[in-house]
């Protein structure tokens, strides 16, 4: 069996409209506030799972520090992992994908399911740390219960087999910890010889990248996408008419600093009742 786990802080509509439709994966959404009231979402999406966990069974079982960046002990990801871990272990296959993710459909995930059907780890890729530096990167802020080599890496969307969890849950259960989740997947593949591939469709993921203007590839997995009006209207890609170009209608309608996002949001709200110029 096969799940898709969207690890947010609290859930959001246009993420649920997408993942509701979806037919080939058991759709799960880890919500971290564990105030929100997830009632009317519940009522609405049938399809998706929303999950929240109490912080304390996290700290007992060792599913704490994935994420320093976030300034608290356990988020999300220490969620998330703690649920698909401890109280749901009935799966083979997991995507794990944080919120400014963006991917244009269902298929996108099937394409790359179908080209690696057994590896355990899935990820963009990793770099090495030989020596166990901790003057690089992050290493001065994290406790790595294991001998250098390290590595690290983007982690905000992963697939993990059910031996790559069952890895990271005997380190949890180990060490009453876990450590930053761009280092622990990796390091966790690579220790325990799991296999582990990085796959091309991950090549767009980046910690940051100002002023994206293209997301051409539908088969790809993009990363940051944060305005999430921009998913909506990026995946409306194919609705737009034949010849539509980017460059034509940012020249014709004095809009050249505007990214491909805007100008979507802009054809798709003006610019098509507008009868505006979109190709020579």
């Amino acid at each position: 069996m096969k799940a898709i786990c969207l690890v947010t802080f609290q859930p959001n509509k246009i993420w649920c409209d997408f993942l509701n439709s979806f037919l080939q994966y058991k759709i799960f959404i880890v919500v971290d506030d564990n105030n929100f009231n997830l009632s009317a979402f519940r009522n609405e999406y049938i399809n998706i799972n929303f999950i929240q966990v109490e912080n304390k069974k996290c700290e007992l079982n060792g599913y704490i520090d994935t994420s320093f960046t976030l300034g608290k002990l356990i988020c999300g990801w220490d969620k998330a992992l703690y649920y698909f871990g401890i109280e749901n272990i009935n799966y083979d296959f997991i995507w794990f994908i944080e919120d400014d993710v963006f991917f244009y459909n269902e298929s996108a995930i099937v394409n790359i399911d179908n080209k690696y059907i057994d590896d355990d780890l899935l990820s963009n890729t990793y770099e090495e740390n030989k020596n166990g530096n901790k003057n690089v990167w992050h290493y001065h802020r994290i406790n790595i219960n294991y001998p250098p080599p390290y590595y690290h890496g983007m982690m905000c969307a992963v697939r993990f087999s059910k031996n790559m969890i069952k890895y990271i849950n005997e380190y949890a259960i180990k060490y009453r910890t876990l450590f930053f989740l761009e280092a622990l997947f990796p390091i966790i593949a690579i220790k325990n010889n799991l296999k582990y591939s990085t796959p091309i469709e991950f090549n767009n993921i980046h910690y940051r990248k100002e002023n994206i203007h293209s997301f051409d590839d539908i088969n790809n997995i993009y990363h940051p996408l944060k305005n999430l009006n921009a998913h909506f209207y990026f995946r409306k890609k194919e609705l737009l008419p034949d010849g539509f170009n980017f460059c034509c209608y940012r020249e014709n309608n004095d809009m050249r600093s505007w990214t491909d996002e805007d100008i979507l949001w802009h054809w798709f709200t003006y610019g098509q009742f507008e009868n505006r110029k979109y190709k020579d």
